[in-house]
């Protein structure tokens, strides 16, 4: 990860990831897990995993080893957010930093 910015990433946040799908369509999420950003709020247009433009009102920027998906929920703050979109940065052929728009 970038040097100058791994030393930012220690704000606390959490994790609901997602397991599947209910027999009546509701999603089902795993336990709440741990782990470390740097936020920043600002507004961005990004397109979103399904292809749309959409505002993010904040990003979070993770080390590239977080695991994470765009079907899982953000706890950011106290409050539960949906994913709009993820965004990796590679360098030596891995993914050095992940960038999660909420």
């Amino acid at each position: 990860m970038y040097k100058s910015l791994l030393k930012w990433v220690n704000v606390p946040f959490g994790i609901k990831p997602f397991i599947k799908r209910s027999g009546t369509g509701e999603p089902v999420y795993g336990q709440l897990e741990g782990a470390l950003c740097y936020p920043v709020a600002k507004t961005e247009k990004v397109v979103s995993m399904t292809g749309a433009e959409v505002l993010s009102s904040h990003q979070l920027y993770l080390e590239g080893t977080t695991r994470i998906d765009a079907k899982d929920k953000v706890v950011f703050e106290g409050t539960e957010r949906d994913i709009k979109s993820i965004q990796s940065f590679y360098r030596n052929g891995v993914v050095d930093c992940k960038v999660v728009y909420l």
